[in-house]
């Protein structure tokens, strides 16, 4: 991926810059689908914004096949699974929305090019995460191509 991944890494530091990001995303995400907002009822948000911040920099580096985004993609897989989190499946589609939502009104550079990038390089992420809803370990992060 290389230049398309750096456009992406550009992305998300114009947007986070600002600080208002992740906040901007949980404003749409939570209100995005009914069964969102309830999953959070008593999440630390301070925490999980960090957090947020975190994944999608192993997103990102997921995307760009590096070891260490892998690893942490292959936790995250882990946690939202059925048997943790049990995050459904049919909710990143929410999840992919907010987020390219708060980034247009985040990244001053954002437009089609860009959202088409970053769609690419979360898709890869979640396609990831969701083959481990039933079983996180069924298929290792290490072979991912």
């Amino acid at each position: 991926m290389g230049a398309e991944i750096t456009q992406v890494q550009e992305s998300f530091g114009r947007a986070t810059v600002s600080g208002q990001l992740i906040d901007k995303f949980y404003e749409i995400f939570l209100n995005s689908h009914p069964d969102v907002k309830p999953r959070f009822a008593k999440t630390d948000f301070v925490q999980q914004k960090k957090l947020l911040r975190r994944g999608i920099s192993l997103a990102i580096m997921f995307a760009d096949n590096n070891p260490v985004g892998r690893d942490g993609i292959a936790r995250i897989r882990e946690s939202h699974s059925k048997t943790r989190l049990n995050i459904p499946p049919s909710l990143y589609k929410y999840w992919l929305e907010s987020f390219i939502k708060a980034l247009s009104l985040c990244d001053k550079q954002f437009g089609p090019q860009l959202e088409t990038l970053w769609r690419k390089t979360l898709q890869k992420t979640i396609d990831f995460v969701v083959e481990g809803y039933e079983s996180p370990a069924a298929r290792t992060a290490t072979n991912v191509a």
